[in-house]
C-alpha cells in the first residue's frame, strides 16, 4: 500500500509520515476534547493523593487546626468566604494579567532587537541579566513607597518578574533557526523581513510559548509579592490579614485560589499554543511516545 505523504511542519524534514505520526497529528486539534478530561484526570491524581495524605496526617498526629487545618475545613472556608475570595482574586488576576501583557509587549520587540543587532545584544543583555539577579522582594517596598498602595506597583512588579523569561526565550527561539534554512531563504530571493516572517518567526513559536508559560506564572507571583508588601486589596492582602488573626483555614483557602489563578492562566497559554502551534504538541507527544 502506498504511504500517504503529507506536508511537513516547520523544523521537520520532508518525507513520508509514518502511521504513528499521523495518529499523533490527529490529536493536535483542540476539537479532540476527549483527550482533555483524561489529561486533567492525570494532572489531578497527585493533588488527590496529597489531600488524602494531608487528611491522614492531621488525624494520625493530632495536629491542631491553627497549625494545619484539615482539607475539609479549608473547603468549608472556601465556600463560606467565596464572595470575599472572588472579589480579592479578581484584583490579583487583573494585576497579574496586566503585568504579563505589558511584559509581552516590551519583551518581544527587545528580543527582536537582540536578534538583529549585535551591539544591542552586547549592551542590553548584560543589563537584563543584572536586573534579573536583583531580588524583586527587595524592590517591592521601594515601588510601594514610590507609587503608593494602588495597583500600579503590583502591575510593575509582575512585569519585572515576567519580563526576563519571555525576552530570553523569544530571543533564543528567533536565533534557533538553522543556517541552512537561512541559506535556503536567501537562495529564493527572500528579503530580511520575509526571512523573519516565513522562517524565523514560525520556528521560534514553540520556544516563545515556553517563555510565555513561565512568564505568566511568574506574573502571578510578582503581583502577590507586591500585595504582601503593601496593598489594600488582593489575595496577598487577604492572606496577611488572615495570618494576623491565625485564621489558617482562610490562609490555605487563599493559597488555593492563588494557585487556581496561576493554573488558569497557564492553561490559557497552553490552549493558545495548541491553536497556533499544533506541530509543537505533536512533536512532544512523539518524543514521549519513544
Amino acid at each position: 500500500m502506498t504511504e500517504i505523504i503529507k506536508p511537513t511542519e516547520p523544523g521537520s524534514t520532508s518525507g513520508p509520515v509514518p502511521a504513528r505520526r499521523q495518529r499523533m497529528e490527529q490529536i493536535k486539534s483542540p476539537r479532540d476534547l476527549w483527550l482533555w478530561p483524561r489529561e486533567f484526570g492525570l494532572y489531578m491524581l497527585p493533588v488527590v493523593m496529597l489531600l488524602l495524605v494531608w487528611e491522614a496526617a492531621t488525624h494520625v498526629f493530632g495536629i491542631q487546626r491553627f497549625l494545619l487545618p484539615r482539607p475539609g475545613d479549608v473547603l468549608s472556608t472556601l465556600w463560606e468566604k467565596r464572595e470575599i475570595l472572588l472579589d480579592e482574586s479578581w484584583v490579583t488576576f487583573q494585576e497579574s494579567l496586566l503585568g504579563f501583557l505589558l511584559a509581552v509587549a516590551v519583551a518581544v520587540p527587545v528580543a527582536v532587537l537582540l536578534t538583529f543587532s549585535k551591539i544591542a545584544a552586547r549592551t542590553i543583555y548584560p543589563v537584563l541579566v543584572i536586573s534579573q539577579v536583583i531580588p524583586k522582594v527587595a524592590v517591592a517596598p521601594l515601588l510601594v513607597v514610590w507609587m503608593g498602595f494602588g495597583v500600579a506597583p503590583k502591575i510593575l512588579l509582575a512585569f519585572l518578574v515576567a519580563f526576563f523569561p519571555i525576552v530570553v526565550n523569544t530571543a533564543t527561539g528567533l536565533n534557533n533557526l538553522e543556517p541552512k534554512m537561512i541559506h535556503l531563504a536567501r537562495s529564493m530571493g527572500a528579503s530580511t523581513w520575509q526571512t523573519f516572517v516565513y522562517f524565523r518567526l514560525p520556528s521560534s513559536l514553540p520556544i516563545f510559548f515556553a517563555g510565555l508559560k513561565v512568564g505568566v506564572t511568574f506574573a502571578v507571583i510578582g503581583a502577590l509579592v507586591g500585595e504582601f508588601v503593601g496593598a489594600g486589596s488582593g489575595l496577598g492582602h487577604l492572606t496577611v490579614i488572615a495570618m494576623g488573626s491565625l485564621n489558617t483555614e482562610l490562609v490555605f483557602a487563599s493559597i488555593i485560589v492563588m494557585a487556581a489563578i496561576g493554573v488558569a492562566m497557564y492553561v490559557a497559554i497552553e490552549i493558545l499554543e495548541r491553536l497556533l502551534v499544533p506541530w509543537s504538541r505533536s512533536r512532544r507527544l512523539e518524543q514521549m511516545g519513544g
